[in-house]
C-alpha cells in the first residue's frame, strides 16, 4: 500500500467514478511491477 502512496493521483481521490480509480490502480501496480523486474534484472 505505501507503494501505491507515491502515486498521487491515487492518494487523493479525484475521481468520482470507480472504474476510473480501479483502472488507476491496475496501472499503478503494474508500474511498480515493472521497475521491481528492471532492478532485478539489473543485478543478474
Amino acid at each position: 500500500m505505501a507503494w501505491l502512496h507515491g502515486f498521487r493521483r491515487l492518494r487523493v481521490r479525484w475521481e468520482r467514478c470507480d472504474d476510473i480509480h480501479e483502472a488507476f490502480l491496475g496501472l499503478a501496480a503494474g508500474l511498480i511491477t515493472h521497475r521491481h523486474v528492471q532492478r532485478l534484472c539489473e543485478d543478474l
